[in-house]
Formats: structure tokens, sequence, C-alpha cells
């Protein structure tokens, strides 16, 4: 393949006195987070770091138009998949070495000037989200401004799925958090554009689906039609049941929670 970089847009593809400009001008850094896990049939196992490097690419657009340049880091993937485990594909670390891992990879980065460091997580295992608030309380007490940003459906996903494992909400205090929002535009948008009745869509159902058919769509598998993957439809408690007693694949033989076959480009009324 001409042309692609596996670090677009990131300061991966920089050089490095690009990157000592930008950091002499302590431009805040947008760190993408995944992991690499099973994602149905149909999905590649890298989805959740696709769409946080999405997100992160979107929101740096947003801040150029307002005219506050920022980075994107290379995307760190190699996060908790306690809860997907049991599923070829699905890497997982101890929390400890991700700790540590990540800890040192943004005090690097905080070292040439980027000390501003916005997080933003594409993944909801709980033992993955407590991982990413030790982070970010080692990082606040080395002076380093690092913020968690959750928002959309990611957000009530994480809380949830934190809340449930640990009986707390994310111990994350004043600006050790920013929580986005939706716009009345992008509520309109969501609800115009979801075709699945179902109330409970995530881990690569229409939601994953419809990302990658958008934004990576040579990624989709052609072994299995999406008409063939029947929805999965779970309470949220019967899924942290699962997740807590490690029986994810009997929820779910294929990997799915949620309606496949109800990704698409398109909204309910057309294209």
């Amino acid at each position: 393949m001409t042309g692609y970089s596996i670090f677009s847009h990131t300061v991966a593809d920089m050089t490095w006195p690009a990157v000592e400009r930008a950091a002499a001008r302590h431009l805040p850094i947008l760190v993408p987070i995944g992991v690499i896990e099973q994602h149905g049939p149909h999905l590649p196992l890298a989805t959740d770091t696709y769409g946080a490097h999405t997100l992160c690419s979107l929101v740096r657009s947003e801040l150029g138009k307002r005219g506050l340049d920022s980075v994107i880091a290379p995307p760190f993937y190699f996060g908790l998949n306690v809860t997907t485990g049991m599923f070829p594909g699905s890497l997982t670390i101890k929390p400890d070495t991700m700790v540590t891992v990540l800890t040192e990879i943004l005090t690097n980065f905080a070292e040439w000037g980027f000390d501003r460091q916005l997080l933003i997580n594409h993944h909801g295992d709980p033992q993955h989200n407590g991982a990413i608030v030790r982070v970010i309380k080692e990082l606040r007490a080395k002076n380093i401004r690092a913020t968690y940003v959750v928002g959309g459906i990611v957000q009530e996903f994480v809380d949830a799925a934190y809340e449930a494992e640990f009986h707390e909400p994310l111990p994350l205090q004043g600006d050790e958090i920013v929580r986005a929002t939706d716009s009345p535009s992008t509520l309109a948008a969501r609800s115009g554009l979801t075709r699945s009745s179902l109330p409970f869509d995530v881990h690569a159902g229409e939601r994953e689906t419809s990302l990658i058919m958008r934004w990576y769509p040579e990624l989709l598998s052609e072994d299995i039609a999406l008409a063939d993957i029947q929805p999965v439809q779970e309470s949220l408690r019967d899924f942290h049941r699962a997740e807590s007693a490690g029986k994810w694949r009997e929820l779910s033989p294929w990997g799915h929670i949620g309606d496949p076959a109800a990704g698409s480009l398109q909204t309910k009324s057309g294209p």
C-alpha cells in the first residue's frame, strides 16, 4: 500500500526539530488510548485504537478551527482486556505494567515541553480505566497537567462499568477530568443515524460497526455478511454479571453486544 501511515497525524510522523518547535510552544498533546481486543467476527482487533485515534484527530481539527494548535501522541494500545481475555486476539497486560509504561511515556512528552495532556480513551474495561485514573494521579503528582476527556456513549459506558466494578464513580476531580456534553446537533445526529432498537449497544454492535464502515471501510471483514450476525440483546445488569464472572463468551459466543447488522452510513430517512 502506498502513502499509508499507521501514525497518521501523530508526532511519530514528525521530525525531531518539528517536535522541538511544537514542544517549545507548550502545545497541548492529545493522547489516544485503546487496546487490541476481539470485536466480533467482523471488526478488526484494533477497533478501539482506531476509535481513540479518530476522536483525537477530530478534536484536533475542531481546535484548529478555533485557532488552537495541538499535537497527537502515537496511540497507546497495550491496555487491559480482563473482560474479553478469553477470546483469541485480546491482548492484556497487568495493571501495574500499563500504569508504569503509560506514565513513563507521558513523562517523556512532558519533559520535552508537552505538559498539558488530554487523555482520550475508547475502551470501557473497568480495570483499564482504573489504570488510567492511576496514571493521571501519578502525572499530577509530578506537576504534569494530565486530564481524562470523556464524552458521548463512551462516557456513559465507562462510568457504568467502573462503578459496577469498584462501587464508586471515577475518582477524578476538578480539571483531572473533562466531561464533554453532546450539543443539540450531536444528539439530533445520533438519533437520526441510529437504526437499531436495542437499548444496549456497547461492543462491536451498531455504533462500532458504523465507526469502521465510515472511517476505515477497508478493515471490515469480508468473511461474514453483517446481515448474518444475529443481535445479542442483554441488559446492563446481565452484561456486568458476565464481565465479573469471566463469562463474556458464554453471553456472546461471537463476541459482540448489540446489533452489528444495523451498522450503516445512512440515516433513517436516507443518505
